[in-house]
């Protein structure tokens, strides 16, 4: 049995058009905090709560208190809401995102799993408004842990629980930022890139991200990817 780890941002769904404004803005309206750098790489986990720590460390002096951290959340998640309710599936959803995901879902060697550094609400609006089904889908996000690795392995632990205790021979995680393929290096797993665009391609293969697809239009090179990919080897 083999798992394949998708992210969400800029992997299943084309969200970097409003990401950054909609987040910024969402924590100035809850948490009047001032908007700093959208360079992610520059934060210390790049993951919704590791930034929201980060800055507000730096500019209140200590941690974000958890129900703010919430009510930040749903915020963003009704921000989103309403941007997507005029945005039509086609042009939301990463090229085959959803047919991609239904069709692995139907192999019996395969399980699929969600993890992202984005919250848990903004993620399913995103999803949903993409058209990709997360039903009986282990998820990991946000919510769960700061560092985007930790994520990661709490998605694989909640797909091995799904699965009765099932042990996986090869899990793959599918993503697009330099950040992924960090985590990726440090727990030894294998990485897929999406890259829109050649200027993305070649940041995913500079930190060692093979193979690199533009999109998950093609099913089966998106299976040939997952048994092909290796581990990346950041600068």
């Amino acid at each position: 049995m083999h798992l394949a780890i998708f992210d969400v941002d800029g992997t299943l769904v084309r969200s970097a058009k409003d990401e950054d404004r909609l987040f910024w803005r969402a924590l100035a309206e809850v948490l009047e905090l001032d908007e700093e750098s959208s360079d992610w790489t520059t934060f210390t986990h790049v993951t919704d709560t590791g930034i929201v720590d980060e800055v507000h460390r730096r500019q209140r002096g200590a941690p974000a208190p958890r129900e703010a951290l919430a009510r930040t959340e749903r915020h963003f998640a009704a921000l989103w809401r309403e941007r997507l309710s005029t945005v039509a599936a086609e042009d939301f959803e990463v090229r085959g995102a959803a047919r991609c995901i239904e069709w692995l879902r139907g192999l019996p060697d395969w399980r699929v799993a969600i993890a992202t550094g984005g919250w848990r609400a903004s993620a399913f609006e995103k999803l949903t408004a993409a058209g990709v089904r997360t039903d009986d889908l282990s998820f990991g996000a946000a919510n769960d842990a700061l560092a985007r690795e930790d994520i990661l392995e709490i998605a694989r632990q909640r797909a091995c629980m799904a699965g009765d205790g099932a042990t996986f021979e090869r899990t793959v995680y599918v993503g697009d930022g330099v950040w992924d393929a960090r985590a990726c290096a440090a727990l030894g797993l294998p990485m897929v890139g999406v890259a829109v665009d050649a200027a993305a391609r070649a940041r995913l293969e500079s930190h060692g991200v093979a193979p690199v697809l533009q999109d998950l239009a093609d099913p089966g090179a998106v299976l040939e990817a997952l048994l092909e990919a290796s581990v990346p080897t950041p600068e």
